[in-house]
C-alpha cells in the first residue's frame, strides 16, 4: 500500500538527527506504536488502569468556591 503523508519539520529534523531517511523514521514510529498496542492488549491489568485514568480525565471537576 502506498499513502501520502505530510510531516512537520520537527519530524524531518528528528529523522535527520537519527541518520534515517524520513520514510524509514515514520515506518519505525508506526512499528513501535503497533508493538506497544499489541503489548498493552496482552496485559489486561494495564488496560484497566489506562481506562480508569482516561475516565478520570474526562470526568468534569466541580468548581471550588
Amino acid at each position: 500500500m502506498q499513502i501520502t503523508v505530510t510531516v512537520s519539520d520537527v519530524v524531518v529534523r528528528e529523522a535527520g538527527a537519527r541518520g534515517l531517511p524520513v520514510d524509514e523514521f515514520i515506518e519505525s514510529l508506526i512499528d513501535k506504536g503497533m508493538q506497544e498496542s499489541l503489548e498493552a492488549k496482552e496485559r489486561p491489568g494495564l488496560n484497566s488502569a489506562i481506562e480508569r485514568i482516561r475516565a478520570l480525565r474526562t470526568t468534569p471537576v466541580g468548581t471550588k468556591r
